[in-house]
């Protein structure tokens, strides 16, 4: 393989398709790793950013395993062995939650099979994205590995649903999967998240915006790619680019265990995902009233039979890994969860996770050279959930509501569990594209999502919602203030340069402060009539947010203050927009927050006026599975830099979640979740892009490449992201 890092650009070496292995048909099992590893280059840029370079599409492919496992081998081997069910392994009894509810759905049978199935140009793909990686293993055996030695082509689709799984799972609300048949206390779980844990979680989100023609200084459509994700483990977003001589030329990013980047662009057109909540998971309430056959379930006017089997799951206990076996069992609508008594269980079931045209889907999008292709290709609908913002070089932007929603009858009540022993409630089939909602090229010139609902897509143009059935969605309702924001700024944009749209991907200015500042403001001066010890007691602390611009910046007090009197005020980390209830309807309770919320920083950090920046850190933790194990990390005597982004309740593009302070043993405030991946991307006649990570390309500590990037979220800036090999 030839690598070169180099700054910038240099010429592609020359390759030829005549070194394919003669002119043979060329099958996943036929290929051969070493002729795939002298087609391909790997070129470094600057920030260390793998472009990915040669005459096929398996070769290319081939290279994007090997840069996966060259850049961060661990965090790519801990999201496979989760894919795989087996992060009890490695994890202990934390893992066994995560490895029960990935065998109670098969994934790993299920994957290996419906590898088997797939187009052999599929095949061909994930074999030569497996054979990447062990090529990197055989090439480098001084690589520590945990638990796997050699990667297979079907663990590919084994990840892939998985990682959709613990993203869905929780909208079939039937909890967590539970140990039905067997007493081992050990395999009795509950949740294993921390308050932390939890927090984190919940913070996952995105930004998404499109804007088209008539708000761009050029003429050009633009695209902002902004996923909110957890910091450490398998949340973390890879960047890449892939330059195929025959069809995949794409650039972007994907979590780690993918062979192609799930959002970005080619030369023509672009797109990115932001989380949403469709209902597109549900539980049945299974009755098992045979009193001679265990295995019998109450369904319409007779019973049907479960499935029964056994699998055994690897515990890591006292350094040695033992062996628990499971009994599982599974009836048509999905594997048994639940129990809810002697008789009744719950039968859990998530669409679209297990679509075997994801893969086509994907790839179809990845070549598409117009809206129609990639309209034709993401009509699979095989992707369970996220919205989606397009924009292209013919001037279009779309917003859509994606997802695979099965159409139910809306008699029922899907928010809850419903009667299993009836065929009424079984799905009757999946909405087709054109039935979600979606929002083509606006008079108003953008479309945005920031984890809101389908139906505020604009201040006046959007999906009708009663065009509709209400069980479609769980986020119908949902709106927050990044969205607020983000309408606000996209509709004030007038011929807006590339420069320019790039500095508002990582803007920092707070809506929360500039609406509510003015009405606190007011309520002050009434206050003063009435309290006037305690206004006076408020005045100083709400002057000195009144004397600023509410922009979050590194050196910024007022951040410091409005971020902590925020936190008092409101319920939890995220969402976090709804008032404690001590403070709601109570504005001067409200305000005296904001002098408690001084004594904490003083108490803290011996001043309640401590800029931002000395208190907001970004530092990179190597090798961690995830937010809560980055926590207990962290500390003074690492490098660390400040960090200007800010919690995104409190309305701001650029968004940061931290560790919360703590007294005496850790006053400074780390990032753990947010922007992970920022991009931006023109649509003219050639593309224009500029990009940038979180922490750097590159996991290995002596890398010039582990932190730079950091340095650039630390300023507010991106980075180039260069698309053409000239």
């Amino acid at each position: 393989m030839n690598v070169q890092r180099v700054r910038g650009w240099i010429a592609l070496l020359c390759c030829s398709v005549s070194t394919l292995v003669g002119a043979s048909v060329v099958t996943a099992q036929s290929l051969d790793s070493k002729q795939l590893s002298q087609m391909v280059t790997i070129h470094r840029d600057q920030w260390g950013v793998p472009h990915i370079m040669g005459p096929t599409d398996e070769c290319v492919v081939f290279g994007m395993g090997y840069a996966q496992a060259e850049d961060y081998f661990w965090q790519l081997e801990d999201t496979t062995i989760r894919g795989l069910g087996r992060y009890a392994e490695v994890a202990g009894s934390s893992g066994i939650e995560d490895d029960l509810l990935n065998r109670a759905f098969e994934v790993v049978p299920r994957s290996q099979s419906d590898y088997e199935s797939l187009a052999e140009e599929q095949r061909l793909l994930l074999a030569a994205f497996a054979n990447g990686i062990n090529w990197f293993l055989e090439r480098h055996p001084e690589t520590p590995t945990r638990l796997l030695t050699r990667f297979e082509p079907w663990m590919v689709l084994a990840i892939d649903r998985h990682l959709l799984l613990d993203f869905t799972y929780g909208r079939t609300h039937a909890g967590a999967p539970q140990a039905l048949f067997d007493t081992d206390p050990l395999l009795s779980t509950t949740s294993r998240l921390t308050p932390l844990g939890q927090a984190a979680q919940d913070a996952i989100g995105s930004n998404a915006w499109a804007i088209g023609p008539p708000k761009t200084a050029d003429g050009h459509s633009m695209l902002l790619i902004n996923p909110h994700q957890p910091w450490f483990g398998w949340g973390q977003f890879y960047e890449a680019h892939l330059h195929s001589q025959e069809t995949i030329r794409f650039s972007g990013a994907c979590f780690f265990g993918m062979p192609i980047p799930a959002i970005g662009h080619n030369e023509h057109l672009g797109w990115t995902y932001t989380v949403n909540t469709p209902d597109n998971a549900d539980a049945w309430e299974m009755v098992f009233d045979s009193s001679e056959d265990p295995l019998a379930y109450r369904y319409d006017d007779g019973h049907q039979q479960a499935v029964e089997w056994r699998d055994a799951l690897g515990i890591l206990i006292d350094g040695q890994v033992e062996q628990r076996w499971v009994t599982f069992r599974k009836t048509h609508l999905g594997p048994l969860v639940k129990r809810i008594d002697s008789t009744t269980y719950l039968s859990a079931n998530v669409a679209g996770v297990f679509d075997t045209s994801r893969l086509t889907q994907a790839i179809g999008m990845v070549r598409a050279k117009n809206l129609d292709e990639w309209k034709s290709a993401i009509g699979h609908c095989a992707l369970p959930m996220f919205n989606v913002a397009y924009a292209d070089d013919a001037g279009n932007i779309l917003y859509l509501y994606n997802g695979s929603i099965p159409i139910r009858d809306p008699a029922y009540n899907w928010r809850k569990p419903v009667d299993g022993t009836r065929s009424a409630t079984q799905w009757q089939g999946r909405h087709s594209l054109v039935e979600l909602p979606q929002l083509l090229n606006p008079k108003c010139g953008y479309v945005q999502n920031c984890n809101t609902s389908p139906f505020n897509t604009t201040l006046d143009e959007n999906p009708d919602r009663s065009a509709f059935p209400s069980y479609m969605f769980e986020d119908a309702d949902h709106q927050k203030r990044r969205a607020q924001l983000s309408r606000k700024l996209l509709g004030e944009l007038s011929k807006v340069t590339f420069d320019q749209f790039s500095r508002l991907a990582l803007d920092s200015r707070l809506y929360w402060p500039s609406v509510q500042l003015p009405e606190y403001q007011r309520e002050l001066e009434k206050l003063s009539q009435t309290q006037p010890e305690l206004a006076d007691r408020i005045q100083p602390y709400l002057d000195h947010l009144l004397a600023w611009n509410c922009i979050s910046s590194n050196d910024s007090t007022q951040t410091t203050l409005c971020v902590t009197w925020y936190e008092e005020l409101h319920e939890g980390i995220y969402p976090g927009e709804t008032l404690k209830s001590e403070y709601e309807g109570d504005v001067p309770k409200q305000l005296l927050a904001l002098s408690k919320a001084a004594e904490v920083l003083k108490s803290i950090h011996g001043d309640w006026k401590v800029p931002w920046g000395d208190v907001h850190r970004l530092q990179r933790i190597p090798n961690k599975a995830d937010v809560e194990a980055a926590a207990v990390a962290f500390n003074s005597l690492s490098r660390s830099l400040p960090c200007p982004g800010a919690p995104g309740p409190l309305g701001v593009v650029f968004t940061v979640y931290s560790t919360p302070s703590v007294p005496v043993l850790r006053a400074a405030r780390y990032a753990i979740v947010g922007s992970c991946y920022v991009g931006v991307v023109e649509f003219g006649d050639r593309i224009r892009a500029a990009s940038a990570v979180q922490f750097g390309a590159i996991a290995n500590t002596k890398s010039a490449h582990y932190f730079d990037q950091a340095e650039l979220f630390s300023q507010q800036q991106l980075k180039p992201a260069w698309f053409y090999p000239d």
